[in-house]
């Protein structure tokens, strides 16, 4: 229950963005009209719309398990991730794109443990 409270409020919330940012760019295309042509989601779209998020990532994460069991992991890997999103061009990239700024990031901050391994190695 606490989750597709949550998923409602993210699904509300990028509804909204999406809205505000779409009816800002239709108001500058067509600067002679001033009213404004933000759409409004009814309750009941909201619900819908929340379900069928609910319902694909559900599908999502039935793959990802699948793909790690199937590789004999325990464990969700980024390749896993990769595999799921295959047939959207655009997500991989997207993805590709996350995952050299954000992960490869993180693996440089403290050296690799087999540098250390190798260095220990040496002195014996």
């Amino acid at each position: 229950m606490e989750e597709r409270r949550a998923m409602l409020f993210a699904v509300s919330s990028i509804c909204e963005e999406v809205a505000t940012r779409d009816s800002v760019s239709a108001e500058y295309a067509s600067s002679s009209t001033s009213r404004s042509l933000r759409p409004t989601l009814s309750p009941d779209a909201l619900q819908v719309l929340t379900e069928v998020a609910m319902k694909q990532l559900e599908l999502v994460a039935h793959d990802l398990q699948h793909f790690a069991h199937h590789a004999n992991r325990r464990t969700i890997s980024p390749e896993d991730v990769m595999l799921t999103a295959r047939r959207q061009a655009g997500l991989v990239q997207n993805l590709v794109a996350y995952q050299r700024q954000h992960c490869l990031a993180n693996s440089t901050g403290g050296g690799s443990t087999k540098s250390k391994r190798k260095r220990k190695d040496s002195l014996d």
